[in-house]
């Protein structure tokens, strides 16, 4: 049983306490992923390493596109703003579609 206190967990406690399987986490910790100390065999995570990595892998926002209403995944794939608010824009609407404002600053022609 895991103290609340430990500074320092196994990789199959930190699986645990993630509810997922200890490859993952090993995975995590070879790519660089989870920083881990290594000594001689065994890996241990510092808990407050395994915070900062949880909190960095948080998805906390969605990221829409104020023109055509499209989600994105990435704030890369927002990178302008409407010229009055600037609410995001997508590439798309501002580059194939050269749109410059959000649906309130730049409203659909009527047919």
């Amino acid at each position: 049983m895991m103290a609340e206190s430990q500074k320092y967990l196994s990789l199959e406690e930190v699986a645990d306490l993630l509810g997922v399987n200890y490859q993952l986490v090993y995975r995590l910790v070879r790519s660089g992923e989870l920083p881990a100390i290594r000594l001689g065999r065994v890996y241990r995570i510092d808990r407050a390493d395994l915070d900062v990595y949880l909190q960095n892998s948080k998805t906390t926002i969605e990221l829409v596109c104020a023109s055509c209403g499209k989600t994105y995944a990435s704030h890369l794939s927002l990178p302008h703003g409407c010229a009055e608010c600037d609410a995001p824009i997508c590439i798309d609407c501002w580059e194939r579609n050269d749109v410059r404002g959000c649906r309130e600053h730049n409203p659909a022609p009527n047919p």
